[in-house]
């Protein structure tokens, strides 16, 4: 339950910077069947695939596994499959780890 509740914390937390950064929220949460994405947000043409890991120490050497970045990719594809309007967006692949007393650190085109 704590960790659910400091992830969700955290994906606040990011969805905040994005904004402060001029990005508009689009989803939070978004659950397919073939997978999940944390956060989608968008500034101008970008639309951007956030997904958020909350850690002690920080970025960690795997912290996403191939398999994580496939779902979330196929996730992504529905999404925009389901939403025609985002067809001529630039797409991005962001990877965002949120530690203790520190901004949440932002790996651009993760994948």
């Amino acid at each position: 339950m704590i960790k659910h509740k400091l992830g969700l914390l955290s994906e606040y937390i990011v969805a905040f910077y994005y904004m402060l950064h001029l990005f508009m929220p689009i989803k939070h949460r978004y659950k397919v069947h073939v997978g999940e994405i944390d956060l989608i947000m968008k500034r101008l043409d970008q639309l951007v695939f956030i997904e958020v890991k909350a850690r002690k120490r920080g970025i960690e050497e795997n912290i996403i596994t191939l398999k994580q970045q496939q779902r979330i990719t196929r996730a992504s594809e529905l999404f925009l499959a389901q939403h025609l309007e985002y067809k001529h967006c630039n797409i991005r692949f962001d990877l965002v780890v949120v530690a203790p007393y520190s901004l949440p650190k932002i790996i651009k085109n993760a994948w």
